[in-house]
């Protein structure tokens, strides 16, 4: 007889990630992280962090890079 563990496969919980980029010139105060309000995919009513980070566009680069792994690190083991 088969074993039934055999044909079972893991589904991996499907998310969706909220981004938006903008760049300008200048400097804005890195430690204001405004709230915006967002309409979620199940209709309920969120929140994102913008975060500001200033510098040369390969300084911001580097440190968007690092964000994007930190937030991975932290967030995609769920």
């Amino acid at each position: 007889m088969a074993d039934p563990k055999r044909h079972l496969s893991l589904v991996k919980p499907q998310y969706t990630l909220c981004y938006g980029m903008r760049l300008d010139k200048g400097t804005a105060p890195e430690e204001a992280h405004p709230q915006v309000p967002v309409r979620l995919p199940d209709g309920s009513e969120g929140s994102l962090t913008l975060h500001v980070i200033n510098g040369t566009p390969d300084e911001i680069k580097a440190q968007l890079l690092q964000s994007v792994d930190a937030f991975f690190e932290i967030y995609g083991k769920r």
